[in-house]
């Protein structure tokens, strides 16, 4: 007890030590009262009422003109600083309607979405499966008053990547799959192109002897696999940016398969053949009765 009374003298003193030369400073600059110190509740309301005067601007670092494909997901970036406690809508332009406030959807179109993540100046518009009548302008609106509003163009094209091969391959163990795929109506100058196997993504690291070329500016890619085993069968896709993808089934097989079903095409081809030769003889035959 005797230490803690001693303790608090100590502290009394000292803080009475440091308020004196404060009033001394002010009094040795001509001050005989000391300045008044500001609640810290009144600061908090100072610091709030600072921050509600700021207005919401937008951020100009998004793309503004949007170009999807049929059937893609097109999507519409708006950032807005100092947004507050206001909410972002976005409005289609040419009927007025509202889509979407905060993140909740207002149509009954539920291919638009809203997305935003917590603490982000991001504002995204989702069209899912983008059809011809989803162009046209689209508005992001802040509900300051008066309202103020940044809007978008949202172009829609028709695209698709292709693989320049049959829906179904059959390549034999230890050769090589060949692929390639073109995409020359994608939008812009330069377009990207990836290849998936099932969900996969295929590059250079997936495995040894697969080789990936892409010519952005040409739009197209070529895909080679070499000394195939039969794990390299499966689905492979193409797909290129703002356009839909395209898909052909790999079937790997033995030799001795190879050459059964090359037969068995053979044969194949050979059957129409015999049949029209046997319809021209009975043709023949009947007008030599008549």
């Amino acid at each position: 007890m005797l230490l803690e009374y001693i303790m608090t003298l100590f502290v009394f003193g000292l803080t009475t030590t440091v308020e004196r030369s404060h009033i001394d400073a002010f009094a040795f600059e001509g001050t005989t009262t000391a300045p008044h110190h500001k609640h810290p509740q009144e600061l908090s309301n100072l610091i709030l009422e600072s921050y509600e005067n700021i207005e919401p601007q937008f951020e100009n670092t998004t793309e503004r003109d949007v170009i999807g494909a049929v059937g893609t997901t097109a999507r519409l970036h708006c950032r807005v600083r100092n947004l507050g406690d206001r909410a972002v809508s976005w409005i289609r332009k040419r009927d007025l309607h509202i889509l979407t406030i905060g993140i909740m959807t207002y149509t009954n179109d539920q291919r638009f979405l809203a997305r935003h993540l917590d603490n982000s100046d991001e504002w995204v518009l989702k069209i899912v499966s983008v059809q011809p009548r989803d162009a046209g302008i689209y508005e992001c609106q802040v509900s300051t008053e008066p309202k103020i509003s940044q809007a978008y163009k949202l172009m829609v094209v028709t695209s698709k990547a292709q693989i320049l091969s049959n829906r179904e391959l059959f390549i034999q163990s230890g050769s090589d799959i060949n692929l390639t795929c073109i995409a020359p109506q994608a939008p812009g100058p330069y377009t990207h192109m990836t290849w998936f196997k099932g969900g996969e993504l295929i590059n250079d690291s997936t495995r040894g002897g697969i080789r990936v070329v892409s010519e952005q500016q040409m739009k197209t890619s070529n895909l080679v696999i070499s000394r195939v085993l039969h794990t390299d069968s499966g689905n492979y896709t193409c797909a290129a940016d703002n356009s839909n993808s395209d898909s052909v089934f790999v079937h790997i097989i033995k030799s001795e398969q190879h050459a059964a079903m090359q037969h068995e095409l053979a044969t194949r081809m050979q059957i129409p053949k015999m049949l029209l030769v046997l319809l021209t003889f009975f043709y023949l035959l009947e007008r030599v009765i008549k």
